[in-house]
């Protein structure tokens, strides 16, 4: 059912002289109303530990609402519960669901009941058993599907479209790859579960409480993410290091060269040792670092552009504000108006 969603997100895919957005809107409801829902009909018994849990969503599912009308692709997320018990009617490939004109996605998926498969173009596919999720970023390089010796593949997922979210989340998939394990009690298990639920319930307040949610989901993966990889804090400490050094002389932050030098390691060396490390290239974390400070002293004060930049290290006015666009998807002026306003209000 998500091709109907995805369909209704191209900005020139509206053929009855309805608005894009709702023409999402129905076909999002449409999703969350059809047969494929969890609990229409006999599906794979769920674990122990996961029935509970599947039970809440199905629950959920039986009061489906359309949502405000401020509830779009931009300001909002999709979602359900769903049995897949047909292979010949279940089956994705990230580089062909969407047309030239759609809005990239990421999908999260996680099992209830039964089992799926998901692969990377080139490698082995890898079962996809409950308490297993994955991440799907469309377009890319990726499958998933319902296999023939499956008894069925009960689970909850949710698409983002948020252009940020969707750039922080495909940076920790390429550092810690797709799939990962969920135990029901774990953050991000239970962010995803309100995710799914809020899909069928629409019981959030507006749409700054939506981004919350989705904000937290993406923390939450990023948190666990950063524990499995690093269980004993090294790469905090690294971060934290680095950052140390930055703000200590943000007009002049050290070069990636020196900071080589200081671990006897050549430029090339201490990168690849870095990203390895920290999933992060050093020069990309110390610009971060530098414009995350610009941002908060942006809300904070009154700073004109040109004293913000010079006491953060550019060049100029001009380089700060398309740095800062880079990474915050929106002009200094604009940032200190949307999030200013927001803080006040």
């Amino acid at each position: 059912m998500k091709e109907r969603i995805e369909a209704a997100s191209r900005p020139g895919a509206v053929a009855a002289p309805r608005s894009p957005v709702a023409l999402w809107r129905r076909r999002s409801l449409d999703v969350l109303t059809s047969e494929v829902v969890a609990g229409r009909a006999r599906g794979p018994e769920p674990p122990r530990a996961w029935a509970g849990r599947l039970r809440q969503l199905v629950d959920a599912s039986h009061r489906a609402e359309a949502g405000p009308s401020w509830w779009s692709p931009m300001t909002a997320y999709v979602g359900s519960v769903e049995t897949r018990t047909d292979p010949r009617g279940y089956r994705w490939d990230g580089m062909k669901r969407l047309g030239r004109h759609d809005r990239p996605v990421v999908f999260f998926q996680f099992t209830l009941a039964g089992w799926g498969q998901f692969e990377i173009y080139g490698k082995p596919p890898r079962d996809l058993p409950p308490g297993t999720a994955f991440f799907a970023v469309v377009p890319s390089r990726h499958r998933y599907y319902l296999p023939e010796s499956s008894p069925g593949w009960t689970f909850g997922w949710i698409g983002i479209y948020h252009p940020y979210l969707i750039q922080r989340i495909a940076r920790q998939i390429a550092a810690t790859g797709p799939v990962l394990q969920l135990t029901p009690q774990s953050a991000l298990a239970a962010i995803a579960m309100r995710l799914v639920r809020g899909a069928f319930r629409k019981d959030f307040r507006d749409h700054f409480e939506v981004e919350l949610a989705l904000f937290e989901f993406t923390l939450a993966f990023e948190r666990m993410a950063q524990q499995l990889r690093d269980p004993d804090g090294e790469r905090e400490r690294l971060l934290d290091e680095l950052r140390g050094r930055v703000l200590a002389n943000p007009r002049q932050p050290p070069g990636v060269g020196a900071l080589a030098a200081e671990r006897g390691m050549s430029r090339s060396h201490f990168s690849h040792e870095f990203h390895a490390r920290t999933g992060l290239s050093p020069a990309r974390f110390m610009t971060e670092v530098r414009i995350q400070e610009a941002a908060r002293i942006l809300v904070a004060t009154h700073a004109p552009l040109k004293q913000i930049a010079a006491d953060w290290g550019f060049a100029n006015a001009n380089h700060f504000g398309k740095v800062f666009r880079r990474f915050q998807h929106q002009s200094p002026a604009a940032y200190r108006l949307a999030v200013g306003r927001r803080v006040i209000g």
